[in-house]
């Protein structure tokens, strides 16, 4: 697997590894876990561009059942008039190799559920780059948005899921909670503007951010 440095930086960051800390052995753990992730993971993705309209906070879906009701995603599409969703998992396995390592050793287990989580984000921006491919010139893609973070409410993962038909497609199911499963999985929303967006990474879009260290003290990664 070609593995860049942030993807190496994400995933310590991830397992909240001290610069203190950090050494040549970490480092090649990481490594070795994102070649075992190449091997074992089955990554899937599904994505479809709808027609959206906006109504003060509110966002429609045509030709769907969609309608969230949102400030974050009223302003994130205030120039937009379309929006691509999308689904992606790295498959049952990965959870299952998680679910094993849990028993033989916690460390081994956190730094692959590391590079997993940062993996999976990495697949979402690799399709966001095969989105802008897709786009005419006067065209441009906001930040992405995934459901439960900020003021969209987590069950909005049973509408994304059910329009892009993702049990059957990719095999990406929900919990009665409407967690992903397999828990290495994403659902987002990425809105196509008329004029160039701040496309800059942060809470909303991080898989991180369940476990952020700086979070949880008010404070910011940087990213």
């Amino acid at each position: 697997m070609i593995y860049s440095e942030v993807m190496i930086q994400d995933a310590l960051r991830y397992i909240q590894m001290p610069a203190s800390r950090q050494n040549k052995q970490i480092i090649q753990k990481i490594k070795d876990t994102y070649d075992e992730l190449d091997k074992i993971s089955l990554s899937k993705y599904v994505y479809n561009s709808l027609p959206i309209y906006l109504d003060e906070d509110t966002v429609s879906f045509k030709h769907t059942k969609i309608k969230i009701i949102s400030q974050d995603l009223s302003k994130l599409f205030k120039n937009c008039s379309r929006c691509y969703i999308l689904a992606a998992t790295l498959g049952q396995n990965v959870d299952r190799q998680i679910g094993i390592e849990q028993k033989k050793d916690m460390f081994d287990a956190l730094v692959l559920d590391a590079c997993a989580s940062v993996l999976i984000d990495k697949i979402c921006d690799d399709i966001e780059q095969k989105i802008i491919e897709e786009l005419e010139e006067d065209e441009f893609l906001t930040m992405r948005f995934s459901p439960g973070y900020g003021d969209v409410p987590l069950i909005v993962q049973k509408q994304v899921t059910d329009v892009l038909n993702t049990s059957k497609r990719i095999g990406l199911s929900l919990t009665k909670t409407n967690m992903l499963i397999p828990t290495k999985s994403v659902t987002a929303f990425i809105g196509v503007s008329n004029q160039k967006e701040n496309r800059m990474k942060n809470c909303a879009t991080c898989n991180l951010v369940r476990v952020c260290a700086y979070k949880e003290r008010g404070d910011r990664c940087g990213l």
